[in-house]
């Protein structure tokens, strides 16, 4: 079985530290590092519409029956579909993995043109195009697959135009009842070349086209397992296959089977060959036992057994399949005016029958859906992905710190009547010769290190952050209260029903155990939300906060509108004595904003921007020094100016200042160390450079 690599890299930052403190065990680090921070994404829905006003505290996530700490909580909404000219396509390789790793969905159209009827082909036409026209909004990426496709050459992207373009004028890609035998491959040339028009050449043919489609899928999962751990999408147009098992008399000497002379003479020369090839008798022969060896590897094969354990890899992958009989209502698997084939109307039925089952449990154990047996194929699309529309975004530590290599099961609860949880079954875990071995590239002769908790753990706090969010936030905690900046997309901001403004509510709630009694009372502060204004800052409560870690929710509503936006984030508030704060608030400046450093919660900039951070402190009289890092902890060429402020409220603030046009494209971290009165802490910033 294959291994989640993305997952398991992310989890050797966390291996590595175990095994170097292995003769301290019960030491555990103050910062874990956040190569254990496992991401659940949980779909939630009740009467097939997608439930989106839960909060953190109505969520329960279990790994192998083991409650986990929820560290970080948001609700995740695709955007309704905008024209495609105002869509934005990735330009290069990078950048559509990137992407692909930040977009709310990512979906894959895969057209089994082998086993898709012409009928099929040409009824999928209008379901592709009206889903993608009501389903596929600009955060999501969509890609198109055929068996004969690598899996690395599929291009993601935002626009669907191609594909529309692709489904109406090639409506007849599908290849199933087309009559004739029209090889598709040299391997299929061969074949008929061997063993001619013949019942065992037909079996070979289709037993070798199941294989490739099975082979393409499992590729497809393999290639998105290692694009992004969060849900992915398969859209499978298929009629079903017969999922071939082993045949002994397939696999018996044959005699009396029509073989053809592949090599003979060839009326365009006359019998002549270039000086120094083989005889037509060699080549012959040569044919002969490559055909024999192909006619007993898929006598043997058992394509039941390969189906299952694809559905298993496509669980651990967090990939869910979707097949789809674009035919809709069928009596019959096979034409009936079809004299190739002639079966007894029983004999089909249970064929279909059996095809149908298989594509039922292939969406049932990927925690997908099928859309078979209906009149209506694009209602039934439209509405098995109304559910996956918004979803949750769960965050946490893993309890689990032993270096096994096995699969760790989740399990999500939501603590609501009546709704329906769908998320990602588990993933695998590092072994510790893998650990060990990304602790001796770590530390190779590069000079680079395991990187210090601080900064594995800005880095974590960019995983929730990422990809093209309606709806942003970030919050510090400091001695008595909580800042916050709360922050529209770009695109959402232009959206109608936001020209006018709206209005923000934030609350902050106090984090209990579970089972425990509520220990402090929620506050909240409400404020407008001025046409074309995308950035809103919240400088904290009217009332003190007493010490203790708090959800901050953040709650927008369009004057136009009476759906809110809901996004959530996490703060501690320190202790009395405590001087500085647990975090620090992103500000910046660039081409767009003149000389003014405008508050930001996106942790995406550009070079051509200034990063500014702000820690909330309880008094002036601070020192401090800045520096860069890179994600592996690495100090860079590259000043910070560090300063204090404060303002007309007393409030104050210790500010690091960086300028990025030296960085390339990548990840960072900039960290402040404050000192006074002989006490040093440290406080980092986890940001991304993109192009």
């Amino acid at each position: 079985m294959l291994v989640t690599m993305r997952l398991r890299i992310a989890l050797f930052g966390l291996a590595i530290p175990a095994i170097l403190a292995s003769q301290q065990p019960e030491e555990l680090p103050r910062f874990r590092a956040g190569t254990n921070l496992v991401r659940v994404d949980a779909y939630v829905s009740k009467d097939d519409a997608a439930v989106t006003d839960l909060t953190t505290e109505d969520f329960v996530v279990y790994e192998d029956d083991r409650p986990q700490k929820i560290e970080a909580f948001e609700l995740v909404t695709a955007r309704a579909p905008i024209p495609q000219s105002e869509r934005l396509n990735p330009t290069t390789v990078r950048d559509m993995r990137q992407d692909a790793n930040d977009a709310a969905r990512v979906f894959t159209l895969f057209f089994d043109r082998l086993f898709v009827s012409l009928s099929g082909s040409y009824h999928a036409r209008k379901p592709i195009i009206e889903t993608m026209d009501r389903v596929i909004g600009p955060d999501d990426l969509i890609g198109v697959m055929t068996p004969g496709l690598s899996p690395t050459a599929i291009t993601y992207s935002r626009r669907t135009t191609s594909i529309e373009r692709f489904v109406t004028e090639t409506w007849h890609w599908g290849q199933r009842d087309r009559p004739g035998f029209v090889a598709q491959s040299p391997q299929e040339e061969m074949l008929f070349e061997c063993y001619g028009a013949s019942d065992v050449f037909d079996e070979l043919i289709a037993r070798l086209r199941e294989q490739q489609t099975l082979d393409a899928l499992e590729g497809l999962v393999i290639h998105l397992e290692g694009l992004r751990p969060e849900r992915k999408f398969v859209m499978i147009f298929t009629e079903g296959w017969a999922l071939y098992r082993q045949n002994e008399r397939l696999a018996r000497v044959l005699d009396g089977v029509p073989t053809g002379d592949p090599l003979g003479t060839d009326p365009r020369t006359g019998g002549l060959r270039r000086p120094g090839s083989p005889d037509g008798k060699t080549m012959r022969t040569t044919s002969m036992e490559n055909c024999e060896r192909t006619r007993t590897m898929l006598a043997y094969i058992d394509h039941d057994v390969d189906f299952r354990q694809l559905l298993q890899r496509a669980n651990r992958a967090n990939v869910s399949f979707y097949p789809i009989d674009a035919r809709g209502l069928i009596v019959f698997d096979q034409p009936i005016n079809k004299d190739t084939w002639n079966l007894p109307p029983s004999v089909d039925a249970a064929w279909l029958r059996k095809r149908h089952d298989d594509l039922r449990m292939m969406a049932d154990q990927t925690d997908g859906d099928a859309v078979l047996d209906t009149g209506n194929v694009s209602g039934a699309m439209q509405k098995i992905f109304a559910d996956v529309g918004s979803y949750y975004l769960l965050s946490y530590y893993s309890t689990n710190q032993r270096l096994d290599g096995r699969f760790r099961r989740i399990r999500v609860e939501v603590k609501r009547e009546d709704v329906k949880v769908r998320a990602r079954p588990g993933y695998l875990a590092p072994t510790e010769a893998e650990a060990r071995a990304a602790g001796a590239a770590l530390t190779s002769a590069s000079g680079k290190h395991v990187p210090p908790p601080t900064v594995t753990r800005a880095l974590d706090s960019l995983a929730p952050a990422r990809g093209s969010l309606p709806v942003r936030i970030q919050a510090a905690g400091a001695p008595g209260t909580i800042r916050a900046i709360v922050e529209l997309d770009a695109i959402t901001a232009k959206q109608p029903e936001w020209l006018s403004g709206g209005m923000l509510k934030v609350t902050f709630e106090p984090e209990r155990p579970q089972g425990a009694a509520q220990s402090g009372a929620s506050q909240s502060v409400t404020v407008p939300i001025e046409p074309g204004q995308r950035s809103i800052p919240i400088e904290g409560t009217q009332q003190p906060l007493s010490a203790g870690r708090y959800a901050v929710r953040a709650e927008l509503t369009a004057r136009a509108s009476r759906i809110p936006i809901q996004v959530t984030t996490f703060a501690t508030v320190p202790g009395d004595a405590a001087q500085v704060g647990t975090g620090a608030l992103a500000f910046r400046r660039g081409p767009s904003t003149g000389l003014a450093y405008l508050p930001t919660a996106d942790p995406r900039f550009r070079r051509t921007e200034r990063l500014r951070i702000e820690v909330p402190v309880a008094s002036d009289g601070f020192s401090g020094t800045g520096r860069l890092l890179t994600r592996e902890g690495q100090p860079l060429q590259v000043m910070v100016n560090v300063s204090m402020r404060s303002d007309d409220k007393s409030r104050h603030a210790v500010v690091g200042e960086a300028v990025l046009a030296p960085l390339a494209a990548g990840e960072y971290v900039l960290e402040l160390s404050l000192a006074k009165d002989g006490k040093t802490d440290a406080i980092s910033y986890g940001f991304r450079l993109v192009p």
